[in-house]
């Protein structure tokens, strides 16, 4: 999707400076124009799409769509609704508490009233497939303009790009709060190590969580992706900031900041921060329903036969790609809120443990969020829509919030009681029936893994995407800093895997471990973990045959290397993690490649010298964990064909593809 420019009297808002992103300006709550959210896209269709936006005034608004097959523009009138749920909830989101100092973040109709949320929905029809439209809604005296793609045929031979990112957990406090950047990275031969102390560029990173995200919106858009697909915590669960943490998602996606959902339609699954707004376990939660209900006052999702659970799981087609979304927040059946037993391993007994949730949503009675267990009308449905894209010839990409299988602090009940391990139910369906990628975040780790439980050669690539903009973190079971949690279970005598019991076995990439860090004193040169995201390319080679194309991309922040650790601008920046996919639709398999320049920069330095050899060299003749650092060819073994290209391209610098 190609990105228009912003008209009229909005134009000069988008061009946010630095300094009142970051909060410095007293007037950064100010709406962009007469738009309070810029119109954003949903539910791409053959014929059409849905575009949403709000004011604060009850106005309507004015639509018009040009492009192929029109012989004059279309033209619709919106009609305004207002929404309670999105008004402000609580007092602390009009003053300084909760989130200081940016009281005046709120949106105001006039002064001292703080202003409401009027949606205006268009559903656009009756337009050609795979085309792109040009579209203008004015609103007021602000007028703003992009365009849009209608979804291609199943038969198409257009290339498509998808982007799959998760976390970026907006909040005001954003502006101004460095997250963590655990210190469990690897080094490169060579590298100096990470500066010791505390603070930002030692066990905090770089940049702020809206400064990270920011980067990431503009790099996403410099790669003209069809659709992103995100699964979960959009924004961060907060009792202060109930409703500013969506107003300052939409300065991110369609708004002040940047417009990315604008330009691309979005496909989103909740997370458990999107549902949390306060309140404590064990307890009915009203705040938790009023958030649940905000997910669907902002996102309109296909009907799934289930108006308790709409906009939670539901099915996206778009070309020969079926997108099919899970609700996993929390399972809310009997029994499934009760701990596994008192030195229990779950991941020898699963199903013991069939929640995600158990730190605080104990006691929901209100009956608006699905079950996803066995039997559930959520479980019967993806088997319907998974049988039924796999039937039609589909690629199948599957995605839900909660990782079931990962490093970070999330994949074990051992190390979390927000685990995903509860949604390993689903691993035997998307092997079933072929799944091509299974999307998570959840633990905030951007990590791979790959899983063939039935052991017939066809496996499920599962994906950790959960670096847009939060938190940073390393793996729990980090060699010289495994967590405590995890060597006393190891201790364990009752644990019958004792000592060789790790938290992820089918764990094949993280950029934490696979991505070595390479210092020069304060400088970072390369490696390391960043906000990035994950790009997906699905190409058809003939009729029924596909590559599809799997690369994560880091946002690398170039710094002074001073001590300060000033940041002096951006790079985007490929990992030395591309797995590629070859067959029909039911029989993907990852094959060999030849690599590029970048692919064998494995210190990420730019350069092919003698710590990449060094790197290749460590690694000899193995896979598994930390695999794809040395596997140039990402054939799954380290060996001299990896070396022979590593060689060919020694001495020389590379530019990221």
């Amino acid at each position: 999707m190609r990105y228009r420019s912003i008209t009229t009297s909005i134009s000069a808002a988008l061009v946010v400076s630095a300094s009142t992103i970051l909060g410095v300006s007293a007037s950064a709550h100010a709406s962009v124009g007469d738009f309070r959210v810029l119109p954003y896209q949903l539910n791409p269709a053959t014929d059409g799409i849905m575009l949403t936006w709000f004011t604060v005034a009850n106005a309507p608004g004015t639509l018009t769509v040009s492009g192929p097959g029109l012989s004059s523009p279309l033209t619709f009138t919106s009609v305004p609704e207002v929404d309670p749920v999105l008004d402000y909830q609580i007092p602390a989101e009009l003053s300084a508490t909760g989130a200081f100092p940016f009281a005046t973040t709120a949106i105001f109709e006039a002064p001292g009233v703080p202003a409401r949320n009027w949606r205006h929905r268009v559903s656009v029809a009756g337009l050609q497939p795979d085309a792109e439209y040009a579209y203008t809604v004015t609103q007021g005296a602000s007028s703003y303009s992009n365009t849009f793609r209608t979804a291609p045929l199943q038969g198409s031979t257009r290339a498509l790009r998808f982007h799959a990112i998760s976390d970026s957990e907006t909040l005001v406090l954003g502006r101004t709060r460095f997250r963590e950047w655990s210190r469990s990275s690897t080094q490169s031969p060579g590298s100096t190590g990470r500066p010791s102390g505390s603070g930002r560029g030692r066990d905090q990173y770089f940049l702020t969580e809206t400064e990270g995200y920011r980067e990431n919106i503009k790099n996403i858009k410099s790669r003209n992706a069809d659709m992103l697909i995100m699964p979960g915590d959009l924004i961060e669960g907060t009792g202060s900031e109930c409703q500013r943490r969506w107003d300052e998602f939409w300065r991110h996606n369609a708004g002040e900041y940047d417009d990315l959902l604008s330009g691309m339609p979005l496909v989103a699954a909740i997370g458990n921060n999107c549902i949390y707004n306060g309140g404590s376990a064990g307890t009915a939660n009203p705040l938790v329903q009023y958030a649940r209900k905000q997910w669907s006052a902002y996102l309109s999702y296909p009907d799934n036969n289930d108006p308790a659970a709409k906009d939670l799981y539901f099915r996206t087609d778009y070309g020969p790609v079926t997108i099919i979304t899970l609700c996993s927040v929390g399972a809310l059946g009997e029994n499934d809120n009760v701990a596994p037993p008192t030195g229990q391993d779950i991941n020898v007994n699963f199903p013991a443990n069939r929640d995600t949730n158990r730190a605080w949503l104990l006691n929901y009675p209100y009956g608006d969020l699905p079950d996803f267990n066995v039997g559930t009308a959520q479980w019967n449905w993806a088997l319907k829509e998974l049988a039924s894209a796999r039937a039609a010839g589909q690629i199948i990409f599957v995605q839900w919030h909660h990782t079931p299988y990962s490093r970070g602090i999330h994949g074990s009940s051992v190390t979390s009681n927000q685990s995903g391990e509860a949604m390993r139910i689903y691993a035997p369906l998307m092997e079933q029936y072929r799944v091509a990628g299974v999307f998570c975040g959840h633990s905030e780790v951007a990590e791979m893994s790959y899983f063939d439980l039935d052991g017939d050669g066809f496996g499920v690539h599962l994906w950790d995407v959960g670096a847009a903009g939060d938190g940073l973190r390393g793996v729990e079971d980090a060699p010289g800093s495994t967590a405590a949690n995890i060597t006393n279970w190891r201790a364990n005598p009752l644990n019958p895997q004792g000592a060789s019991w790790v938290p992820n076995p089918y764990h094949r990439w993280c950029a934490d471990q696979s991505e070595p860090e390479t210092w020069d004193g304060n400088k970072l040169l390369g490696g390391g973990k960043h906000y990035g995201f994950l790009e997906v390319d699905v190409e058809r080679l003939s009729g029924s045959e596909f590559r599809l194309t799997f690369q994560n991309w880091h946002t690398f922040p170039v710094n002074a290397g001073d001590a300060d650790f000033t940041v002096t601008g951006f790079e985007l920046r490929p990992y030395n993690n591309r797995v590629v996919l070859e067959g029909p639709a039911d029989a993907l398999q990852p094959v060999a490649q030849q690599p590029t320049c970048a692919a064998v920069d494995f210190n990420q330095d730019a350069r092919i010298d003698g710590q990449d050899l060094a790197v290749l060299l460590s690694a000899w003749g193995t896979c598994g964990t930390g695999c794809f650092t040395g596997d140039a060819t990402g054939d799954g073994v380290i060996d001299a064909r990896d070396l022979t290209y590593l060689l060919s391209w020694y001495g020389t610098s590379c530019v990221a593809p």
